[in-house]
């Protein structure tokens, strides 16, 4: 894959780079409804690569830190390999990645490696655990039924009470999808004994209180905005109102104050990509729990994800889905990193043929460049001369970078630098240099936290790196300065 050109990786317009996606499976993905084929179907219709990874199967071969690739071989049991480029890959887990170690670790591996998730190992988990989701929409005020964990017998009848201490009452495995571990317990006796059952197979299980509706429904919600929703009618004799239960589904219009309630589970979940199940109870909202690998074969309402209110568009097909999903996540401004290394607002970096500097790392700023303040410089034709400290550089103007600060404008030369930050070394990172005054000796830019995959801690001063002055001599000083080296 040919990597975008610098006057396009530096424009202020949104881009739609060269992506390739990753599908994070065990299921054996031959019916075409199985959200792995609709999703590669989606690429093909887009020429992007798409491999989808059975991780019983694969291993990681090889990685490569530096360059941000990753080696994934057996991919499809067969001994095929495929070579991913992390900043540009899309990685879709799947429930059965969390069922073994491997599969989680393949989870983890991408994660860390910087791929961009749907979703990351802890929304995952978050979703598939159904008491973490419950803690979850407790902590947040979501309205959700009562639920209690039950560990041993002895435990039973008290979590009954604290969930209303009637009958009948849900039981469910922690995890588990499609309907599948979810029982109806109708009396004290039916509870013992179905708990006991499954106890022997070393089952997590929590009850619920009973809520009776004809329906529900499934919305899916990707970055905090609404794509799809589906209303579920309960198949007959079955409480459970899964697709896989053989329930009706028919296309829905969320209320406003639905949708409300839904985008709040959502956001409690920390998925970028949930399925969130509600009912309608007496006139009142519940959200009954969220899914981290929705299903997509239902008959759903699409919405249009351009906008945050309201934006019903009508019924649609399960492929009007993915489609609308990809229109979505091919807009490299929609594809937000969330690392799980933490960095220090301040941390320090050395630039190749100057030095170490003390550089703050800046979320806030989304200039085309990073920018470094050095002591003078000079554009002639293409060519930039500039100087920071007695040491002097010759660099090729690679475009401008134009930041205003109190109503001045500062028009910033680019070039590109090499670095190393946290043991790795970056090449071609480019810096807009600047002559005036700044509290800041090097400001780095979003684009370059991206490529360092870290999230900043604005409370923490040099989490990966050694403590260092500012180059220049303007930094604090004095007393401050056993506690900053900590």
């Amino acid at each position: 894959m040919k990597a975008p050109k610098f006057r396009d990786f530096i424009s202020e317009k949104v881009q739609r780079s060269e992506i390739q996606v990753a599908i994070l499976t065990k299921v054996d993905a031959d019916s075409k409804n199985v959200v792995s084929k609709m999703i590669e179907a989606e690429c093909q219709r887009r020429n992007i690569p798409c491999f989808i990874i059975n991780t019983s199967e694969a291993w990681i071969s090889k990685n490569d830190l530096e360059k941000g690739t990753l080696f994934v071989s057996n991919i499809d049991g067969e001994d095929k390999e495929a070579e991913f480029e992390l900043s540009k890959t899309i990685c879709f887990a799947r429930a059965g990645v969390l069922e073994d170690e491997t599969g989680l670790a393949l989870l983890s591996t991408f994660e860390n490696a910087g791929a961009f998730m749907i979703n990351t190992r802890n929304g995952m988990l978050t979703c598939d655990n159904k008491m973490s989701a419950y803690i979850a929409f407790e902590r947040d005020n979501i309205p959700t039924p009562r639920t209690a964990m039950i560990s041993n017998e002895k435990s039973l009848m008290d979590a009954h009470k604290r969930i209303g201490g009637k009958y009948p009452v849900v039981m469910k495995t922690l995890t588990g999808t499609q309907g599948i571990g979810v029982s109806l317990i109708e009396s004290e006796k039916s509870l013992v004994s179905v708990a006991q059952s499954l106890w022997k197979f070393n089952a997590a299980l929590l009850i619920q209180e009973y809520m009776e509706f004809d329906f529900d429904i499934r919305t899916i919600v990707i970055d905090g905005r609404v794509l799809a929703s589906t209303k579920r009618i309960s198949a007959k004799k079955d409480f459970r109102s899964n697709k896989h239960r053989e329930a009706k589904t028919e296309p829905y219009n969320l209320s406003d104050d639905e949708r409300k309630v839904v985008l709040d589970a959502a956001r409690s979940t920390g998925a970028f990509m949930v399925g969130v199940d509600h009912a309608i109870v007496n006139g009142k909202y519940y959200v009954l729990e969220c899914n981290g690998s929705p299903g997509i074969g239902s008959n759903f309402a699409l919405y249009n994800t351009k906008l945050r209110d309201r934006s019903h568009i009508g019924k649609t097909t399960p492929d009007s889905v993915v489609k609308g999903l990809f229109n979505y996540l091919t807009q490299d401004v929609h594809r937000k990193h969330s690392f799980t290394k933490e960095a220090g607002f301040h941390e320090r970096i050395v630039i190749d043929g100057y030095g170490p500097v003390r550089a703050k790392f800046d979320t806030g700023n989304g200039t085309q460049a990073s920018m470094f303040t050095v002591d003078k410089f000079d554009v002639s034709n293409k060519t930039v001369k500039w100087e920071k400290d007695g040491k002097k550089f010759t660099s090729k103007l690679e475009g401008y970078s134009v930041a205003t600060r109190m109503d001045q404008v500062d028009k910033r030369p680019i070039v590109m630098v090499d670095l190393t930050f946290n043991n790795k070394f970056y090449t071609d990172v480019p810096i807009g240099l600047t002559t005036k005054d700044s509290r800041s000796t090097f400001l780095i830019n979003r684009d370059l936290l991206t490529r360092f995959k870290v999230n900043v801690n604005p409370n923490r001063k040099f989490v990966l790196s050694h403590w260092i002055e500012r180059s220049d001599g303007n930094d604090t000083r004095g007393v401050n300065l056993p506690l900053e080296k900590r």
